[in-house]
């Protein structure tokens, strides 16, 4: 990120001189609203985030309508700009929305008034960096939003702006990515944001003009991509756009700007007409980003999820109609999710013309469905509804963390091919039932330290065990089966690509390694002094590290032919130790305690 340009700083004092001009003239668009209004206009800061619709004052319907515009990314996918206005301020704001205005109305707004955007707060802060940060830039109360201002100051030697992250952000970037602290990925984070807007600020989202004759079909804002000359159609006809905003603004006549809009709809067609996606897409597309599914299924899992959970527990201790009727409810409530979910992977396969597992954030959202889908699958058992749910959640959540981006992007060439659907689908499937598996281990665990606290109701937490244990079996065979199916598929599908069955990629090297541990487990039953339910429900929780591994692991910190998914190297964080050792603890207790009640049995 270059953010020392010399010239940045001349526009950007010219700017701010402007803008110090503009919003101390009462003549300025955005005062003009109403008589009504206008004293409560002047009351306020400018940068109200609450009433925003006051400055920017667009119509939403318009704003629709120019969300329906086709915009090409810089992977050169056509897409609306509804999309890209959304997956922006989802980065830089983390919300769908800003005050009272979408963010149609929004990315409108800050390609006609960049001044005016330059002194809202809207850039997101993380919480455990305010203090720090609040030392260096201006937050306002403590909150966790700052303008693009606030990151710029003067310096009183050399008289130049000066960006006062700069050494903070050159410290941080020079670290590799596994040794950087909290604040250092924050700071990172928050020059992302920063870069972004400078990005929108130069044309680089508003690719909004097809290049007429261009042989790699390359869309341009005013600045041609490839040369970054000057576009004089995309200038013009964007000029002319901006213009129309203004007369529809005074004049309250939204048919003014809507007339520019089908100027550029029109030059789209003559040039693009062979590449843009049909109407129905686009709206499918809009409706995609509007519902955001798989966001809001983190907490409807959670919620759902917990109160089955929960509700199975009384079941054991509670024999009373009302609490079977409360969990059919609960299980019909989770099955409507899930097929909402099985709807977002559908649309989201429709809108991007791939199956919808081609990268990190979508494989772990289809393993969140698999592992919701091995609930209904054993959904008798409603301690499986209820903890696949929550798992779910807990995948979903992961997805929409940092380390992923949720993007829709073309595929890379090497994931061109039928194999993608049916190798990828059927090892993730797997994931899926391998996660139940350590669930239900976990749980058959815990059961048998309860079984001791409640002796009342042994038969009925030993018969759970029981159950628990043979489901839990059943899932790791079903999970063994697909994926030495998926592996095999795999390797049919290099030696089409690259011309040989096996390499010894990490990840097929894995993927063996974890077809060969579930094996051992599942014949630990042939082994006579390992013949015993805690340990293999022990087993088929620490089994899943290998899976973990296989899928995050190899992504994250080793390199080979499976590059594509890769991403920065990521913080193993303290919890996964102390987990292992609360897992050991709780094993060592339920063996002993299993132990004490056969020899309890015998006499």
């Amino acid at each position: 990120m270059e953010i020392n340009k010399k010239n940045f700083y001349f526009i950007f004092f010219i700017l701010l001189s402007i803008s110090n001009f503009i919003y101390s003239n009462p003549l300025h668009k955005h005062n003009k609203i109403n008589n009504n209004s206008n004293n409560d206009i002047h009351k306020r800061n400018y940068y109200d985030i609450k009433n925003i619709y006051d400055y920017v004052n667009i119509s939403k319907k318009h704003a629709d309508n120019f969300g329906r515009i086709l915009v090409q990314d810089y992977n050169g996918r056509i897409k609306p700009i509804n999309t890209i206005a959304v997956e922006l301020l989802r980065k830089i704001y983390k919300k769908d929305y800003i005050g009272n205005i979408n963010a149609n109305q929004w990315f409108i707004s800050i390609h006609q008034d960049n001044v005016f955007w330059m002194k809202v707060p809207f850039i997101r802060i993380e919480k455990n960096v305010i203090n720090e940060l609040s030392k260096k830039i201006n937050i306002y109360d403590k909150k966790n939003y700052v303008s693009l201002m606030d990151f710029y100051t003067i310096d009183p030697i050399t008289l130049k702006l000066k960006f006062v992250l700069q050494d903070d952000y050159e410290k941080s970037f020079s670290k590799d990515p596994s040794d950087r602290n909290e604040y250092e990925k924050s700071i990172i984070r928050v020059i992302e944001r920063v870069g972004i807007i400078h990005g929108i600020f130069q044309g680089k989202y508003i690719r909004i003009f097809p290049i007429p004759n261009d042989i790699n079909q390359t869309w341009s804002s005013w600045i041609r991509p490839d040369n970054k000359k000057l576009n004089p159609s995309g200038f013009i006809m964007f000029s002319e756009y901006l213009k129309s905003l203004f007369n529809s603004q005074i004049k309250k006549d939204w048919k003014i700007a809507d007339k520019e809009l089908n100027k550029i709809k029109y030059y789209q067609n003559k040039y693009a007409k062979s590449i843009l996606p049909t109407e129905k897409k686009i709206s499918a597309e809009i409706f995609y980003n509007k519902i955001n599914i798989f966001y809001y299924l983190i907490f409807l899992y959670a919620i759902i999820g917990g109160f089955i959970t929960l509700n199975s527990f009384l079941k054991i201790f509670i024999k009373k109609k009302y609490i079977l009727f409360f969990n059919k409810i609960l299980s019909f409530i989770l099955f409507f999710l899930f097929i909402s979910n099985f709807l977002g992977l559908i649309t989201r396969w429709y809108i991007s013309n791939h199956a919808p597992w081609t990268n990190g954030y979508e494989s772990t959202v289809f393993i969140s469905f698999c592992v919701s889908g091995t609930g209904f699958l054993f959904y008798r058992n409603s301690f499986i509804l209820g903890l696949t749910s929550l798992i779910s959640s807990i995948l979903l959540m992961i997805a929409h963390g940092n380390i992923m981006d949720p993007e829709i992007t073309n595929l890379v060439p090497v994931l061109k091919s039928f194999w993608l659907i049916i190798h990828v689908a059927t090892i993730t499937l797997s994931y899926g039932f391998f996660i139940t598996g350590a669930l239900l281990g976990f749980l058959v665990l815990i059961f048998c330290i309860i079984k001791k606290c409640f002796p009342i109701k042994k038969l009925e937490i030993s018969t759970q065990i029981y159950k628990l244990t043979i489901i839990n079996e059943m899932c790791l065979i079903i999970g063994i089966f697909l994926l030495t199916i998926g592996t095999i598929l795999g390797a049919i599908w290099a030696n089409n690509s690259w011309g040989r069955y096996w390499s010894w990629d990490p990840k097929e090297t894995w993927a063996l390694i974890s077809i060969m541990i579930y094996a051992f487990v599942l014949h630990t039953r042939l082994i006579s002094f390992m013949k015993n339910k805690v340990i293999f429900n022990f087993l088929s929780v620490l089994s899943i590290i290998s899976i973990i591994m296989t899928y995050f692991g190899v992504n994250y910190y080793l390199s080979g032919l499976h590059s594509y998914a890769k991403g920065d190297s990521i913080y193993i964080s303290n919890c996964i130790y102390y987990g292992l050792i609360i897992l050991f603890i709780i094993s060592g207790i339920a063996y002993f305690l299993e132990e004490k009640y056969k020899k309890e049995k015998l006499f």
